[in-house]
């Protein structure tokens, strides 16, 4: 479904779902271990984000905070994540 904004494209046969795709980016930009990063769902329900942008007809983008980091979804594919300034 998506992939990370760092030069790279949507992925179109990225299966992987946006709850996936974000704490495995925020892992990689924070260079620690996706078992030491807090739990997705205390800042967002992974599930409904999932079910939100799993159809190709999506249209939005959400925002939210997530260890440390900005995390934009949108539904062309692109999750951008960005340290907090």
């Amino acid at each position: 479904m998506a992939t990370t904004s760092e030069g790279l494209p949507p992925a179109s046969n990225d299966d992987r779902p946006p709850s996936t795709v974000i704490v495995d980016a925020v892992s990689e930009r924070a260079d620690t271990a996706v078992t030491e990063l807090p739990p997705l769902y205390d800042v967002v329900d992974p599930d409904a984000l999932d079910a939100l942008f799993a159809g190709s007809e999506t249209f939005g983008v959400v925002t939210f905070e997530y260890a440390g980091y900005d995390v934009t979804v949108r539904a062309d594919g692109v999750v951008d994540v960005s340290e907090i300034e």
